[in-house]
């Protein structure tokens, strides 16, 4: 998630470079430009930022010289992290054919996304070609936009494809699944949410399971180990808090 978050940031800082010039240049293509740049940069800092797990490496206690004094040890030098654990659970037929369903869904908003996102791009360079007065200006906004708005929906798409859809392919061609036991926070980005575990953050769509899951401060999270598809979560006392339509944790 570090990553796709720096990617993120790399792209918002090229789109408002490319949007500062343009609008020096005589363009005047407004806010919504510079929104979507921000908006880019804000997303990739909180990816960066939240993009790990929630408990810290223990720290590693250097061996005492026989010269070093006990009292001067640091009193909570040998203090360990919050217990937690991670097991691998056989992933049955039926629940394989659960993780394809909702990748199916996934794959079909992320492809609404991708059209709306290129669409935007391409009809702003037109809107700023016909407004243009200048033909030969006018043509080279809408290539420039229209450009712009195809490679977007290209990356976006194979940058989900690479991060979302590949890896829920690799689960389908496993045999386990994962549970995971200890603390869980849910980190709100734009749209979306970074779930992050005792061990591992990853981004959710929150309408799967993100809601239910921010209310839990310690429980038992069942996910997919590459998709991050969330099969099921329980609270502290075993309670259900969200479970996937057919998911049958026995």
């Amino acid at each position: 998630m570090r990553i796709w978050g720096t990617v993120l940031l790399v792209l918002g800082i090229l789109f408002l470079i490319m949007f500062t010039l343009a609008e020096f240049g005589g363009g005047h293509i407004g806010f919504i430009p510079f929104f979507v740049s921000g908006f880019l940069l804000l997303m990739g800092w909180n990816l960066r930022k939240s993009g790990k797990g929630i408990l810290q490496p223990k720290p590693v206690v250097a061996a005492s010289d026989e010269n070093t004094p006990a009292a001067s040890m640091p009193s909570n030098a040998a203090a360990s992290a919050p217990e937690f654990s991670t097991v691998e659970i056989p992933l049955t037929p039926e629940i394989a054919a659960m993780i394809k369903r909702q990748s199916a869904r996934a794959q079909r908003i992320l492809l609404y996304v991708v059209g709306g996102f290129s669409i935007f791009f391409v009809g702003l360079g037109l809107v700023l070609g016909l407004t243009d007065k200048n033909r030969g200006e006018a043509i080279t906004f809408v290539v420039i936009f229209g450009s712009i708005g195809v490679a977007s929906g290209i990356l976006i798409y194979g940058i989900s494809w690479l991060t979302m859809l590949k890896p829920v392919r690799h689960d389908l061609r496993g045999t386990t699944y994962l549970r995971t036991t200890g603390p869980v926070e849910v980190v709100w980005i734009a749209s979306g949410a970074m779930l992050r575990l005792a061990d591992r953050a990853f981004l959710v769509d929150r309408r799967y399971g993100a809601t239910e899951l921010s209310k839990l401060g310690w429980g038992r999270v069942d996910y997919s180990p590459h998709g991050h598809v969330i099969l099921g979560a329980w609270d502290c006392d075993g309670r259900s808090v969200y479970s996937l339509p057919g998911y049958d944790a026995a």
